[in-house]
């Protein structure tokens, strides 16, 4: 790095997420330890075969690369003659839209960070790196990781990036008035008013996250009663929800994204009327089910989960076949703009995720989600798709391990 630096008049740098190495005009060259286990590109080609390599793959794929000054590439190429090219990489302002591009094509992605995704084409590398000299303006509303100096769309869930707004100190509060049922026993609406931190006024506009500007889940305390509702917007920051709960004592859990803040799952504990059960209950009795099988309208789940540690990202595989011929299903439709959606929460019902599928036009017959496990203990989820027209809501007890 010293050497490539001094002969080159660079400037060493260390490229958050990417690594340490040597600036030298507009490019770039990082250092990094070899992995022997860890495939590399064509340890054959010079450096400026690899990038008109790299960047003939990428014009094959609708990628066009500007011209850049090539003065230091011949250089480069003689200073390090003996080391291993691992990869090209290429900066854009708009990842979003060139990864779309590149997956559209059928190029799929070997490594992926919040920063770039690296493509193995059989021969040199290629990655593709968001500019992080530029400023961040927009942001997926699901996955705020996902984040870019451009307007475009999320590479994971299609959703349109949107502005990031400014950071507001304090969490927006929400309150919930329960309307009784004829008879006095359980609820017929509820009207939810969303506040803003800083100034408790009710808020004016939501972003539309994945077809409805809020997302309201209703559970009950034993885990049992699930229901994903969207309430309808009566007034600024006032949503109303006619639909018939039973007595008992349930969690709200409103998903939105005020355009005004960052994005919010604010959980409220109700209790409905007639309900006359202590308010302190014990918590459910949950048994782990997986690996198991879930039939629902005649659709077999299968949840693959192994190794859930808490503090860690969880992979959950979705199987999913026909419960009477055994043949995979491949013609799911899209539900609320994604494959499937699934709500995960602790057994004490303290902390809630509503994540979606890491493959976001599949039809079938695999769905995988991601979701971070926060703690240990045990966790339900429900699963959530549509065959058909119906959709389907399986559920499963997860058992998560210590860090």
């Amino acid at each position: 790095m010293n050497q490539a630096a001094t002969s080159l008049n660079g400037t060493r740098v260390l490229l958050r997420g990417l690594g340490v190495g040597a600036r030298i005009g507009n490019e770039y060259v990082l250092f990094d330890r070899l992995d022997v286990n860890e495939t590399t590109g064509d340890r054959h080609q010079s450096v400026e075969e690899a990038f008109t390599a790299a960047r003939a793959w990428l014009a094959d794929r609708g990628v066009e690369v500007e011209s850049t000054a090539a003065s230091a590439r011949p250089v480069l190429a003689k200073l390090f003659g003996d080391e291993v090219l691992d990869h090209v990489a290429f900066t854009t302002a708009d990842t979003s839209l060139v990864i779309s591009s590149l997956l559209a094509k059928g190029a799929k992605p070997s490594r992926q960070t919040d920063d770039s995704r690296l493509f193995r084409t059989g021969g040199v590398g290629v990655e593709i790196v968001r500019d992080i000299d530029a400023p961040d303006a927009f942001w997926c509303p699901m996955h705020p990781d996902i984040r870019s100096s451009v307007a475009g769309k999320c590479p994971l869930c299609r959703m349109d990036l949107v502005p990031i707004p400014p950071p507001r100190v304090g969490e927006y509060r929400m309150e919930i008035a329960v309307t009784p049922a004829a008879g006095g026993r359980g609820a017929s609406k509820l009207r939810l008013t969303i506040r803003d931190p800083a100034t408790a006024r009710p808020v004016s506009s939501f972003a539309t996250i994945h077809e409805r500007l809020l997302h309201l889940f209703v559970i009950d305390r034993k885990l049992e009663y699930f229901r994903h509702s969207h309430p309808d917007q009566v007034a600024d920051g006032v949503f109303e929800l006619r639909e018939n709960i039973p007595a008992g004592q349930f969690m709200v859990i409103a998903d939105f994204l005020p355009l005004s803040g960052r994005p919010q799952m604010l959980q409220r504990a109700i209790v409905t009327p007639g309900y006359r059960g202590g308010l302190f209950p014990e918590a459910p009795n949950l048994t782990p089910d997986v690996p198991s099988d879930k039939v629902d309208h005649g659709v077999r789940v299968r949840l693959d989960a192994t190794s859930l540690k808490a503090g860690k990202e969880a992979t959950l595989k979705f199987t999913l076949t026909d419960a009477s011929t055994n043949v995979p299903i491949s013609d799911l439709e899209p539900f609320l703009g994604a494959p499937g959606h699934v709500l995960l929460v602790n057994a004490d019902l303290t902390d809630s995720h509503h994540v979606h599928p890491e493959e976001p036009a599949t039809r079938g017959p695999v769905i995988t989600f991601q979701p971070l496990m926060p703690a240990a203990g045990l966790y339900k989820l429900w699963l959530q798709f549509q065959r058909g027209g119906v959709v389907s809501t399986v559920p499963f007890v997860l058992s998560v391990e210590g860090p």
